[in-house]
Order: structure tokens, then C-alpha cells, then sequence
């Protein structure tokens, strides 16, 4: 990840870890990463399913692996999708501080919505649906102090 850019998690909200805003989940840490992939477990949830909106609102971009599928521009904003077997075990978009971002903010927020999903901050804070919130929380993150720094915007 580049210095202009942060990361976000994208979670079920129901499964066998019930989330809600506002939720820290440092508990799901193991060795400094964080095991996104225990919340996919039994959701059985085809990428196939989610695949025509994706199209639509981000269109596709080239991968490096067939498990991965990146929705968007792999070098602006983006989400990327990691399957095992045709069933989704990871979810996260990135934020391209150089670009105008607001658009696919609100694509994300109602992608989140529609499927039943959360978002999870690098901080792992469940987040609120919520585009304020979410811009907000990207102007506050350590990832954007950095960038503003390092390009001496401070």
C-alpha cells in the first residue's frame, strides 16, 4: 500500500460474531494482521452473487491471481476480493487520497447495505454506514496524517 492510500476491511455484519458500530475487534489479531477471514467462515457467499454490481458501479481490473478480483482501479480506489473455491474469504477497498474519492464512498456504503455488510478501519472499529463517518474517519487516520506529512501539507 502507498503512502496516498488507506486500507478498509469489509466483514459480514451476521454470522458467528455478531458486529456492531462502534465494535473494536483487536481480539481478532494474530502476529499484527488481522484474521478478516474468521467472519467468512459458513457464509458460503459466491462472489457470483455480488459480481453484477460490482460491474456496474466500479467495472473490473486486471489481477495477478485468480482468487483475487480487484473492482475499480487497482492503482486508484479499489476493492479487492479474495475466493477459495468460489466462496468469498476477504473483503477490502482502498482509498486513493489523490483522487476524488466520494463517489465510490457512497458506491461502498451501498454495497455495505445492500449485502449486509460492515466496514472495519485500520484501527479495527466497526465503522457506521454512514458517508460522513467514513470521510471522517479517513481525514483522521494515521494513513492520511502520514500522507500529509510526507508531502508537507502539515
Amino acid at each position: 500500500m502507498s503512502v496516498y492510500q488507506n486500507e478498509y476491511f469489509i466483514v459480514p455484519k451476521k454470522g458467528e460474531h455478531l458486529l456492531f458500530e462502534g465494535l473494536n475487534l483487536k481480539s481478532f489479531l494474530e502476529d499484527d494482521f488481522f484474521e478478516e477471514d474468521l467472519f467468512w467462515i459458513g457464509q458460503n457467499i459466491e462472489l457470483v452473487r455480488l459480481k453484477p454490481y460490482l460491474l456496474e458501479n466500479f467495472g473490473e481490473d486486471e489481477s495477478w491471481s485468480d482468487s483475487l478480483k480487484i473492482y475499480g482501479e487497482n492503482e486508484g480506489n479499489c476493492i479487492k476480493i479474495i475466493t477459495e473455491e468460489n466462496a468469498i474469504v476477504s473483503i477490502t477497498f482502498r482509498i486513493n487520497f489523490t483522487t476524488d474519492y466520494g463517489k465510490f464512498i457512497t458506491e461502498i456504503l451501498e454495497f455495505c447495505k445492500e449485502n449486509g455488510f460492515m466496514i472495519v478501519d485500520n484501527e479495527l472499529y466497526v465503522l457506521p454506514l454512514d458517508y460522513q463517518a467514513i470521510c471522517n474517519n479517513i481525514l483522521n487516520s494515521n494513513a492520511f496524517e502520514n500522507y500529509k506529512t510526507f508531502f508537507g501539507q502539515e
